[in-house]
C-alpha cells in the first residue's frame, strides 16, 4: 500500500476518513471512497483533454467551454482533498492541455496567450480553494474535538449530580428517619405505661377504662402517624381533570365553614376570573383544606381567613391568607421539612404532603409572612390547558 503526502502532525489538516497517525508524523492513506474519487476526477480530466485534441480549431465556441471544464475537477480535487489535491489537479489540467494549446493554436497568438493565463487561474483557483477548504476542515475538527470535550464534561457533570442526588436522598432519609422514630416513640411509650397498669390485677374499673382509652389514642395516633408518612413517601399519580379555581376555593370553604366558625374564623372568597387548570381535583382540594384548618389554628382568638385566586406569569394562583401569629422567620425555610412541626400533637407531614402534591401537578407551594399580620400560603398551579372557543365546561369541583 503506497502513502502519500507525508507532513508533521502539527501543521497537518487531513480528512479524518484517511489520516493515520503513525511515528509521530501523519500518513494520508487513501482509503478505497477517496482512491475513487481521485481516480474519477484523473479520468475527467483525461476525457476534458481528448475532446480538446479531438474538436477542430473552427468550432472556436467548443474550446472555450472545454477550457473551463477543467475547473471542475480541479474544484473538487482542492474540496475534497486540500490544497494539495488542487495543486495536483491544476498540474495535471496543465499538462494535458498545454501541448494542445502550443501546436493546435501557434497561429492563433492572442488565443494561445489567453490560454496562458487560463492556466494560471488553474492554480490560482485550486490554491484558493483548497486553503479555504483546509480551513474549513480544521475548524470543523475543532469543532468536533470541542464537541467532544464538552460532553465529556457533561457526562462528568451528569455522574456528579447523580451522586449528589443520591446522596441527597440518603440525608432526606436519614431525616426521614429520625423524625419517625422520633415521632413513634412517644405513643409507644404511652401505649407501654398504659399496659403495665392495665396488666394490674386490682386496678379500679373506672382507671382500667382510662388507660384502655389513653392506649387506644395512643394507637389511633400510631397509625395516623404511618398513614401520613406513608402518603407522604408512595404519593398517588395526580388524576387529572379540568377544573375551575374558582369552585376549588368554594367547595374547600364549604368543608371547612364548621370548623373555622366553631374556632371564630370568617372565610372569604375573592374570586378573579382565571383560566382552567388541569389538575387532580381531589388532591388540590386536601391541599387547600390543610392550608385553610392550618389557618384556622394560628388564629386561637379568631379572625378573617382570605381565600382568592389570581393569574400571573403562566399560572394560575391559590392564596390562603390569615390573620394570625404568623411564622418565625427562622421557621420559614423548613415548615415544609418532614416531621418539623411546631403545634403539639401535630405530625408535621401535613405541609410536607401538601408541597409534594403541588410539585406533582408541575408547580409549586410559597409561604410569606403578611406586612401587618398573619401568613399568606400560594399555592402556584401551571396554566396547561386552553379550552376551545365554545366549548362548555361540565366538569367541575364539587365539596
Amino acid at each position: 500500500m503506497a502513502y502519500h503526502f507525508f507532513v508533521p502532525t502539527s501543521k497537518a489538516v487531513v480528512h479524518p476518513e484517511f489520516a493515520v497517525e503513525h511515528a509521530g508524523l501523519t500518513m494520508l492513506k487513501p482509503s478505497g471512497k477517496w482512491r475513487l474519487r481521485a481516480a474519477f476526477l484523473v479520468l475527467t480530466i483525461a476525457v476534458i483533454s481528448v475532446l480538446h485534441y479531438e474538436t477542430p480549431t473552427s468550432y472556436y465556441w467548443a474550446h472555450p467551454l472545454l477550457q473551463r471544464t477543467y475547473y471542475i475537477p480541479i474544484l473538487f480535487m482542492a474540496l475534497w482533498f486540500g490544497w494539495r489535491g488542487g495543486l495536483a489537479a491544476a498540474l495535471l489540467s496543465a499538462f494535458s492541455y498545454l501541448p494542445h494549446l502550443a501546436m493546435a493554436w501557434r497561429l492563433h497568438p492572442e488565443y494561445r496567450f489567453a490560454g496562458y493565463v487560463e492556466i494560471a487561474m488553474f492554480f490560482v483557483i485550486a490554491g484558493i480553494t483548497g486553503v479555504l477548504s483546509d480551513q474549513e476542515r480544521g475548524y470543523r475538527q475543532k469543532i468536533e474535538e470541542t464537541a467532544s470535550r464538552l460532553s465529556t464534561t457533561y457526562k462528568e457533570l451528569h455522574d456528579s449530580l447523580e451522586q449528589l442526588r443520591r446522596a441527597d436522598r440518603l440525608s432526606a432519609l436519614g431525616e426521614l428517619s429520625a423524625g419517625l422514630a422520633h415521632e413513634i416513640r412517644n405513643p409507644l411509650g404511652a401505649l407501654d405505661g398504659a399496659v403495665q397498669i392495665l396488666s394490674r390485677t386490682r386496678l379500679p374499673e373506672q382507671e382500667r377504662q382510662e388507660f384502655a382509652a389513653m392506649a387506644e389514642k395512643e394507637v389511633s395516633r400510631l397509625n395516623s402517624i404511618l398513614t401520613n408518612f406513608l402518603e407522604f413517601a408512595r404519593p398517588h399519580a395526580p388524576d387529572r381533570v379540568v377544573v375551575e379555581p374558582g369552585m376549588l376555593l368554594e367547595s374547600v370553604s364549604l368543608l371547612a365553614s364548621e370548623t373555622a366558625k366553631m374556632a371564630g374564623a370568617i372565610l372569604q372568597i375573592e374570586a378573579d376570573r382565571v383560566p382552567l387548570v388541569h389538575v387532580d381535583s381531589e388532591q388540590i382540594k386536601q391541599v387547600l383544606l390543610n392550608l385553610v384548618l392550618n389557618a384556622v389554628q394560628a388564629m386561637p382568638c379568631g379572625g378573617r381567613i382570605v381565600l382568592r385566586s389570581r393569574q400571573e406569569k403562566g399560572f394560575v394562583l391559590l392564596d390562603v391568607t390569615d390573620e394570625g401569629v404568623g411564622i418565625p422567620e427562622e421557621n420559614l425555610e423548613r415548615i415544609f421539612d418532614p416531621f418539623f412541626t411546631t403545634r403539639t400533637g401535630g405530625t408535621g407531614l401535613g405541609l410536607s404532603i401538601a408541597y409534594q402534591i403541588v410539585n406533582g401537578h408541575g408547580g409549586h407551594l410559597s409561604a410569606v409572612n403578611n406586612p401587618a399580620s398573619g401568613a399568606t400560603f400560594t399555592v402556584f398551579l401551571p396554566i396547561t390547558y386552553e379550552p376551545p372557543v365554545g366549548t362548555c365546561i361540565t366538569q367541575r369541583a364539587m365539596a
